[in-house]
């Protein structure tokens, strides 16, 4: 018999979830799906396609799925040739998914391991944007043209869930007994409890050292973050959204931001060089004995950073610092640095997708359809134009019952009934189920967090900013305005927020870049954006490579300024277009605490 245990909550404490039962039941009406043990390869084809694709039509787009699905085919490794009158030139994204173990390699092309993050192994040169289609469909960096190196010398981990044993054997094991590594956690354990752990681990890793985050009432330390110092210099941060522990890095759909390697700063050591380094030591200032690594922090330049710390920290604040944390942050930076371009305004959609929800108050307006949605409704230009849908992405019971892990999938999910039975009224007309197969996702159900607003048309899903953060949805997380302006924030979360004009430049070389977001795809893993003319530009002529060269056809103006395309493709973890819950059909919201038929993959049912 196994236990349904709640691994990870934004809000509420770890409670007792119910207790699954092996006793056998009636055979729910849909038939579960087939379980497969290990990555299915092209033999397996027909059980693969049979559990990911069950109403897939004859469609080419559809046959080429099935052939990344059975291993005949692999994403291909460079970008389309560009059709446009205006070049296209595809940046590399700070954002990937992590990959999943039952699914075929052909689907985590482009995503990361734990063993890749912290596993020592580095780029024999730094990737360039050049180089992103080796980048983006190599998952093994290892092989040629990169190299294995084992020189990670300080690691910090701050997380809410760590098994420490568990992390450190995806360190090499030629240099994990002198690793010296320094932990924050957010479990909830009594001083005994604390004292018995520490004393475990420093037994087992002399090297490693533990802190306990407290944090008062409902507040959570929530962030999963890592700093990776090298012997080479370089140091690398790395923001995500999974517990270190296993089964959150096997079968679970995950997020994960990383900075590459940092280079120390040329100029005086201890000046900040960007907005992202002054927000990241300002949340690190919070820990406690975090000098023996900011300190080093201090030294790195961050100021290639394509991307916004947005991050929570509890606190009551006042004037100025209601700015810097939460979803103020967020509504701070999207009005003053995110313009939504005209032709993406219409049928645009802000689409929330968490793995659990908490209590947002009995109607609608007290904080989700209030205070939170205008801040992810801002924008520099809203006062233009009217505000964007709002959508909830979150798993139905059958999902989670047909999900790699099955049933006790649930407990990564924790929803309560207490909150949802208040909410339900706001909630259901905006809930989306959990559909994955364009991403590769679709039985590998979402620890993963995200907030984006994004416009479908006919090129594609253009993307206007994308949040991947720690957060769920709940008060704690983001905060809340409460009596004389006082914003409230009661858990530890951390996320990064990217949009287009992060990307944009005018380089040495006259050349302007316009940089369109767009959702990919394992069927699309370069979206093109429409064509766009040199009027669209403003431009009205073109011009050629340099003075003794004939006219090359690039788009450029008056002054010779060459225009450019930037796409930044951004693997988004759900299928668009979304689909609302079919409450008539059956749709039920995942509920941690509530009891649900049938048997999952593993013949496993919730107890009665």
């Amino acid at each position: 018999m196994s236990t349904l245990t709640i691994s990870d909550s934004s809000d509420e404490e770890e409670t007792k979830a119910p207790t699954p039962s092996l006793a056998p039941r009636p055979a729910p009406s849909t038939p579960p799906k087939t379980t497969l043990a290990t990555t299915p390869s092209a033999s397996s084809a027909p059980s693969v396609i049979a559990t990911l694709l069950p109403s897939m039509q004859s469609k080419n787009k559809n046959k080429g799925l099935k052939r990344l699905l059975t291993g005949e085919e692999s994403p291909s490794s460079s970008p389309k040739k560009p059709k446009k009158s205006v070049p296209i030139r595809y940046l590399e994204p700070p954002v990937c998914l992590t990959s999943v173990e039952r699914v075929p390699s052909s689907l985590n092309v482009g995503c990361v391991t734990l063993k890749s993050l912290i596993g020592d192994v580095s780029y024999s040169s730094g990737p360039d944007i050049a180089n992103l289609g080796d980048i983006l469909y190599n998952a093994d960096y290892t092989s040629s043209p990169y190299s294995q190196k084992h020189d990670l010398e300080l690691m910090v981990q701050i997380n809410f869930m760590i098994d420490v044993p568990f992390v450190m054997n995806h360190v090499h094991e030629s240099i994990r007994e002198g690793l010296k590594t320094i932990v924050y956690h957010g479990l909830r354990l009594s001083m005994n409890e604390v004292m018995s752990l520490n004393a475990t681990i420093a037994t087992a890793y002399p090297r490693v050292t533990m802190h306990s985050v407290p944090v008062a009432g409902m507040g959570t330390h929530h962030t999963k973050a890592m700093i990776l110092f090298y012997r080479d210099g370089t140091m690398q941060l790395v923001i995500h959204t999974a517990n270190m522990i296993e089964r959150d890095w096997r079968n679970k759909t995950q997020g994960v931001f990383k900075t590459g390697r940092l280079s120390k700063k040329s100029g005086t050591a201890g000046l900040s060089t960007c907005a992202f380094e002054r927000d990241l030591l300002e949340y690190l200032d919070r820990y406690f004995e975090h000098e023996h690594f900011t300190s080093r922090v201090r030294l790195y330049d961050f100021s290639m950073i394509k991307a916004v710390l947005i991050a929570s920290a509890p606190g009551k604040y006042k004037g100025p610092d209601r700015n810097k944390w939460g979803h103020l942050k967020l509504r701070a930076v999207l009005r003053q640095q995110v313009e939504v371009p005209k032709e993406l305004i219409p049928g645009s959609k802000i689409v929330c997708q968490m793995s659990s929800i908490g209590s947002l108050g009995k109607n609608s307006q007290d904080w989700l359809r209030g205070e939170f949605e205008a801040s992810l409704n801002s924008y520099r230009n809203s006062k233009t134009f009217g505000p964007a849908d709002l959508c909830i992405v979150y798993p139905t019971a059958e999902d989670v019952r047909t999900s790699f892990e099955g049933w006790s999938m649930g407990g990564s999910i924790p929803f309560r009934s207490t909150a949802y039975d208040k909410q339900a009224h706001y909630l259901n007309p905006i809930l989306h189920s959990w559909r994955g197969l364009k991403s590769g996702r679709e039985r590998a159900m979402p620890h993963i967090k995200t907030f984006t607003r994004v416009t479908g048309r006919a090129d594609g899903d253009h993307l206007a900013w994308f949040l991947l953060t720690s957060a769920n949805l709940s008060k704690p997380a983001w905060g809340e305005v409460k009596d004389g302006g006082v914003f409230d924030v009661k858990s530890y979360e951390l996320g990064v927020l990217i949009f287009p004009g992060l990307f944009e430049d005018c380089g040495e070389s006259g050349e302007i870049l316009h940089v369109s977001m767009m959702n990919s795809t394992v069927l699309d893993p370069y979206p093109e954006p429409s064509t766009l003319t040199l009027d669209e530009f403003h431009v009205g002529t073109t011009c050629s490579n340099s003075d003794n060269e004939e006219n090359d056809g690039t788009p450029c103006d008056p002054e010779g300024l060459r225009y450019t395309i930037g796409v930044v493709p951004i693997r988004l973890p759900y299928d668009l277009p979304l689909r609302k819950y079919d409450f008539a059909g059956g749709d039920h919201v995942w509920l941690v605490d509530k009891q649900f038929p049938g048997k999952d993959d593993f013949g496993t049912t919730l107890a009665p």
